[in-house]
């Protein structure tokens, strides 16, 4: 335990930058929001007040919106692509990211107990899940759709092909990736026709003056997060002596997700392009990140036997099922383990899990995500969040 403790701790200690963590310092070289929010539940087991400024800096980013930009860019240089130029905005992408900010509150204020520095932080954090309710729900039923596959946290998942293959690429802007001068095996990496279609949707949300402009799917890694966000919020804002409607925000959205997103055949959730009114099932992972939000039990056993079921390999949980003909064990999204999606399920699957994912990275390394069966680590070096998430999983599952 001690050796796991003091490698996470110097990647983390690597990555700050005064303030905020880079999520890895070579390919994601600024801020990024969710990864921020998992930074932060390493940090407490290291040095909490730094977990409390890792927080307090990403929402000091937030938008008058409400919006919490996935991007941050405190220094601006020309060593990331897409840059702040590219998104038409001075200092920040124009889009979300999965909110696990506030769920990262609750952990930091049952650990440290400071609930100064919590009620600081609820106004902000309940503007950002407002924004999703406001912004992210075209057609009023209860869900959060997103409105580009960077802001699903989940980029390049077989879950996009179908909505991406509709965006319109006839004048798209012109840019250079950074990312596969990093990672050189092209492999690992969104194609350039998927690069193509992200820039043009940027392009197309600029035009849409920031708004959620011709891509909108609704999806329940989303809308279950941000459900068990609001959960959480509401019980910091009651230990902090404040009033909240979160839970009310909470409820709403649980039972959008039974309505609209639950298929009985499949026994898992499913995606749906808002303006094609179509459902999307490959079988990913994201279909079953409900399990960290209030479920029904029989949905619940469904999704956990689907787990173990379909998802079975030597360092679980892969992100595409391996039974999936969109199964890629090496490319971005489309197959390898991730460390944060595996911290999500944990408390669903138990310790084996647990286990597994704390072994994935002290034999492996600390690598941006994984080959689900050899364990290769793939993608970029020293990141951030398989360091702060593995050590969080080793301390609360007391793996030795």
């Amino acid at each position: 335990m001690l050796a796991l403790r003091n490698a996470c701790a110097d990647i983390l200690r690597g990555n700050d930058r005064g303030g905020y963590t880079v999520p890895s310092p070579r390919l994601y070289p600024h801020q990024w929001a969710w990864d921020s929010a998992f930074a932060a539940i390493g940090w407490v087991h290291i040095d909490p007040e730094r977990a409390w400024v890792e927080l307090e800096t990403l929402m000091r980013g937030q938008w008058p919106d409400g919006r919490v930009p996935h991007i941050y860019f405190h220094k601006l240089s020309e060593d990331y692509f897409p840059g702040p130029d590219f998104w038409q905005v001075p200092r920040s992408s124009s889009i979300t990211q999965p909110p696990v900010w506030a769920s990262a509150l609750a952990r930091l204020l049952e650990v440290t107990g400071d609930r100064a520095r919590a009620r600081a932080l609820l106004a902000p954090m309940d503007a950002s899940h407002r924004f999703f309710h406001a912004a992210r729900d075209p057609k009023h039923v209860g869900l959060v759709a997103v409105v580009h596959p960077w802001e699903s946290g989940i980029d390049n998942s077989p879950t996009w092909d179908a909505p991406m293959s509709r965006v319109d690429v006839a004048n798209p802007p012109a840019f250079k990736r950074k990312d596969t001068e990093v990672v050189k095996d092209a492999s690992m990496r969104p194609t350039h026709d998927q690069y193509v279609r992200y820039a043009c949707l940027v392009k197309a949300i600029a035009e849409d003056g920031f708004g959620p402009g011709p891509f909108a799917v609704y999806d329940p890694l989303m809308t279950a997060l941000l459900a068990r966000a609001e959960r959480d919020l509401a019980w910091c804002a009651k230990e902090c002596g404040e009033d909240t409607d979160a839970t009310e925000r909470a409820e709403r959205l649980e039972a959008g997700l039974e309505a609209h997103l639950w298929d009985e055949a499949l026994g898992r959730y499913v995606y749906w392009d808002a303006h094609a009114d179509e459902r999307i099932a490959p079988d990913v992972v994201g279909s079953y990140i409900p399990l960290w939000c209030n479920v029904r039990p029989e949905r619940r056993a469904r999704l956990v036997e689907g787990l173990r079921t379909r998802f079975d390999c030597r360092y679980p949980v892969p992100s595409t099922s391996p039974l999936d003909p969109n199964f890629d064990p090496r490319r971005y999204w489309r197959g390898p383990t991730w460390i944060n999606t595996a911290w999500l399920l944990a408390d669903a699957l138990g310790t084996r899990l647990a286990e597994s994912t704390v072994e994935l990275v002290e034999r492996h390394g600390m690598f941006e995500y994984f080959h689900p069966e050899t364990g290769e680590g793939l993608g970029g070096e020293r990141f951030t969040w398989t360091a702060a998430l593995a050590l969080d999983l080793a301390m609360r599952f007391d793996v030795r």
